[in-house]
């Protein structure tokens, strides 16, 4: 069975598991924006399953390489 949490309730179970545990809503909103961490975005939030942190967190996957940078076009006013 998956399980799919937002990310205040994946920092919740979390800390409810390890109330000692550094693992804030900050830092998997960071993993998620990263893509280090597999996540869906519906709406404006990102779900994300228990396993794909608990995966990330045992070390088995690590953060994408970067790809190449997308350049910004730059409007330029005559």
């Amino acid at each position: 069975m998956i399980r799919t949490r937002t990310i205040r309730e994946a920092a919740a179970y979390f800390h409810e598991a390890d109330p000692q545990t550094c693992l804030t809503e900050t830092a998997i909103r960071t993993l998620l924006r990263t893509g280090a961490v597999p996540s869906a975005r519906v709406g404006r939030k990102y779900l994300v399953t228990i396993e794909a942190l608990e995966t990330y967190l045992e070390g088995s996957v690590g953060p994408k390489t970067p790809t190449e940078p997308t350049t910004r076009k730059s409007w330029k006013i005559k």
